[in-house]
């Protein structure tokens, strides 16, 4: 009776055990996908940024192609804002790079915009190919 029990429970450990190491490999597995599937989710959410910006940037170009100045400033404005916001947030050190040069400009374009000087097309379509090199690679 004695071995019958001894027997029975070593099975029962055995069994647990087994049980037990299946579900902590089971466990890594989801894991290593939970991290796969976070780093995809930031990249994806790091494009949809830049792709605000892209469409922010063109815009302010295009108001300031057809003379509307204001609006070309309120898009400039827009622009810098959410530059600057995605320079404190992303991980990218190219993209970090490039919107600080980007943001090097905003004194410079936010004034020719507010003077009316088509000089800010230059320098618009400059950040603007820029953001679109970027966005390719």
């Amino acid at each position: 009776m004695r071995r019958k029990f001894l027997l029975w429970f070593v099975l029962f450990i055995t069994g647990f055990l087994t049980g037990l190491i299946l579900q902590y490999a089971r466990l890594q597995r989801v894991r290593e996908e939970l991290s796969a599937s976070t780093k995809q989710l930031a990249f994806c959410q790091s494009s949809e940024q830049l792709a605000q910006l892209r469409d922010t940037a063109t815009m302010m170009y295009l108001e300031a192609v057809q003379k509307n100045y204001g609006k070309a400033g309120e898009s400039s404005k827009e622009f810098f804002d959410q530059a600057q916001r995605i320079v404190s947030s992303t991980g990218d050190p190219a993209l970090r790079n490039l919107l600080r040069d980007t943001l090097a400009t905003r004194n410079q374009i936010t004034a020719a915009l507010a003077k009316g000087d088509t000089a800010a097309l230059s320098e618009i379509q400059t950040v603007l190919s820029k953001l679109e090199q970027t966005a390719k690679h």
